[in-house]
């Protein structure tokens, strides 16, 4: 456990830091919206393999963005300012990074009217093979900062019932 300066790193002290603190720790995550920039993308890693000897997703994101460096900046400076006022007696904020990797899924089913740079169109059919509906989280090109499970439930209600009124100009283009 850190002591923060307030005690050694071991021994009886670090000790009773450690009994009399131990219930005050707290670490937290924040994790920011990202915008989908154009540089970002999802491909085939040529070199890294997973178990089965297949080709792992690699995500590039071109780089730290400004808006999202703000975002999390303004956020860690909220974090603190509760943290503060929750009592703390000290306040570790890791170095701005921009996006990251996340739990929270999303991909490179990219969605739009136009087939050259975008997958899928507006309602998340393919502009390549006709009669495939793309349903769940690939179609979005962005990390939410929150539980993504009611967008990607939305985004494929959305397209269910695309298709349901439209059944029969999407059934025979």
């Amino acid at each position: 456990m850190n002591t923060y300066g307030r005690a050694p790193a071991w021994g009886s002290a670090w000790k009773k830091f450690v009994r009399e603190n131990a219930g005050r720790v707290a670490t937290s995550y924040i994790q920011t919206s990202t915008f989908p920039y154009e540089g970002g993308y999802l491909d085939l890693d040529d070199t890294v393999r997973d178990p089965l000897g297949d080709p792992v997703c690699r995500i590039t994101l071109g780089g730290v963005k400004e808006n999202e460096q703000r975002a999390q900046q303004y956020a860690h400076k909220k974090m603190e300012e509760w943290f503060r006022a929750a009592g703390a007696i000290e306040v570790t904020i890791p170095p701005s990074t921009g996006p990251g990797i996340s739990t929270h899924a999303y991909g490179g089913t990219r969605m739009g009217d136009n087939q050259e740079t975008n997958v899928v169109d507006r309602w998340g059919f393919s502009h390549e093979v006709p009669n495939l509906g793309v349903l769940g989280a690939s179609v979005m090109g962005t990390s939410g900062a929150r539980n993504p499970t009611l967008t990607v439930q939305a985004l494929a209600w959305r397209t269910a019932d695309h298709l349901v009124k439209n059944w029969k100009s999407i059934a025979s283009p």
